[in-house]
């Protein structure tokens, strides 16, 4: 049976100048009575914020949904809109049955961690360049060397010796037996053990 509420009675008159004004109605940011918490409080936003700090402690950026929930004090329902959202610009996947994994850049990157890899760049790009350095002096040397033992009236040869004195300024060779044996380059020489 359909029915015509009527309004117009008196029991339905809102008293005149007893309404909310402007002024009056409490900031969204306030509570009301000591335990409710505002709309504020209550947002998907903050609610948002919460998850990401929540997602930022992670060490390896893997959540679990449940315990999202406990910690945040929130129904499931809530943490499912923020996953759902955050996964469908690909920013998290599940990684498996109730937990999510971070797949964004820069949530986890600490400003000093950053700035330490940027110092530790310039240094191993400057490593590098002196590493280049000291393979092209290497290169121009044993080039020097080969051109000098491939001249004929080089003096190479004929200066080409080390003198007793040469030997004995060698430090790891002060307390030692040194013998000199001029040989071809291929020659073996086998010394036998002194204790036998």
């Amino acid at each position: 049976a359909k029915r015509k509420l009527d309004l117009e009675g008196p029991e339905f008159r809102t008293p005149k100048g007893k309404g909310w004004t402007l002024a009056q109605v409490p900031s969204p940011r306030t509570p009301k009575s000591p335990g409710e918490k505002t709309r504020y409080d209550t947002s998907l936003g903050l609610l948002t914020k919460k998850f990401i700090r929540l997602l930022n402690e992670s060490p390896d950026g893997v959540v679990d949904l449940n315990r999202a929930a406990e910690v945040l004090e929130v129904q499931k329902r809530r943490i499912y809109d923020i996953t759902n959202v955050l996964e469908g610009i690909q920013l998290i996947r599940k990684k498996s049955k109730n937990h999510i994994q971070w797949m964004g850049t820069g949530l986890f990157e600490d400003t000093a961690m950053v700035a330490k890899q940027r110092v530790l760049r310039g240094e191993l790009a400057e490593l590098a360049r002196t590493e280049r350095m000291l393979d092209q002096l290497v290169q121009d040397c044993a080039l020097e060397i080969q051109q000098l033992a491939d001249t004929p009236t080089s003096s190479l040869s004929t200066l080409a010796y080390v003198t007793y004195q040469d030997l004995r300024a060698i430090s790891s060779f002060q307390e030692q037996t040194v013998i000199a044996v001029k040989a071809p380059p291929e020659t073996q020489l086998e010394v036998p053990d002194l204790s036998q």
